[in-house]
């Protein structure tokens, strides 16, 4: 018998959380690799998160050959700072010179490296949301290039045979590889979160050695092209070296420190982190439900198919509930 499932938004995530929470703990696993990653239950201000694996513990999981594939802990780390969770290390310096930027007569604006698309940084910062963004049209074409590996069949196989529950992979049949739901459901979905406040810097027209040249000489183009201080931001440390090469402002952000443990987290947060799972990891389980987020048919960026055990107590509270929702919302709407 065919299992029932559901296509749902980002947002509707939370109407699964509700019914769940109400049972107790969620428990988040990987079902290519069998592994448990962590739970949440539902405290008063949010949610309450324990990881509940280690990096030795989840990379034992990981073909070396192919690591570029099928997620690693790095993949899972990220994960947690584009949910806004885990912090850049030194962000507290990063405050300071806001402060000092702020009084500046001729004013700043801000030019996000393509890292800092991937951890959706500059929409989950609040304090910068008053400045103006300045995209380098490098930047967006690296989001955009990578957007464009989908699986081969054979390819498919060759994964299949290196993890459990192998029959999950027919959805991700002709879709799109790891790095490309990345730039698709990450850092596209940030540049479109962003896109009303991003002014464009063209790509300079002059030798360059490399992507990053380009990147950093046209933002110091439209640097000396008008009167507010353009401040580069980065977590990439070895751009930087271009950009002092070429006078440009900029600050380099620190990879937050350490095991992730445990948080206290918001429902958005959340609700952020299990979309971003299930985007980069392509499926994930979620107290025996698959959430995928590469799936055959999937038309929209914020796009999530759930696929429940049964149609059981479970499916259907939350089939009631999701209805409920969808009705208040087209109510809202009208």
């Amino acid at each position: 018998m065919e299992r029932p499932s559901e296509i749902i938004e980002k947002p509707e995530l939370q109407v699964l959380l509700n019914v769940l929470g109400e049972a107790g703990d969620i428990r988040v696993s990987y079902p290519l690799y069998g592994l448990f990653l962590l739970r949440a239950k539902p405290v008063e201000t949010g949610y309450r998160i324990a990881v509940t694996v280690d990096r030795r513990k989840f990379n034992e999981h990981v073909p070396e050959y192919l690591s570029h594939e099928l997620p690693t802990w790095t993949d899972f780390y990220e994960c947690f700072i584009s949910a806004g969770i885990l912090r850049y290390a030194n962000l507290d310096e990063f405050v300071q010179n806001l402060e000092l930027y702020e009084r500046l007569k001729k004013g700043v604006a801000f030019a996000p490296d393509t890292n800092l698309f991937y951890h959706r940084f500059i929409s989950s910062f609040r304090p910068l949301d008053k400045y103006r963004i300045v995209v380098a049209e490098g930047v967006k074409k690296e989001i955009e290039d990578a957007m464009n590996y989908k699986y081969r069949r054979r390819e498919l196989e060759e994964i299949q045979r290196e993890v459990k529950n192998g029959s999950l992979l027919r959805e991700f049949s002709n879709r799109r590889k790891k790095k490309s739901r990345k730039a698709a459901y990450i850092a596209l979905k940030e540049f479109e979160r962003l896109k009303d406040r991003i002014i464009i810097a063209k790509s300079v027209n002059e030798p360059a050695h490399n992507n990053d040249e380009v990147i950093v000489k046209s933002l110091k183009r439209y640097d000396n092209m008008t009167p507010t201080l353009l401040v580069f931001l980065t977590a990439d440390i070895a751009i930087t070296d271009v950009a002092e090469m070429e006078g440009l402002e900029y600050f380099l952000f620190e990879y937050p420190r350490g095991e992730i443990g445990r948080h206290t987290v918001t429902a958005y947060q959340l609700r952020t982190l299990l979309f971003n799972l299930a985007a980069v990891f392509g499926v994930m389980e979620v107290n025996g439900i698959t959430i995928f987020g590469e799936f055959g048919g999937k038309q929209g960026l914020n796009e999530l198919k759930l696929v429940f055990p049964a149609r059981g107590r479970l499916y259907n509270e939350f089939e009631f509930h999701l209805k409920l929702s969808r009705k208040l919302m087209e109510i809202m709407g009208d």
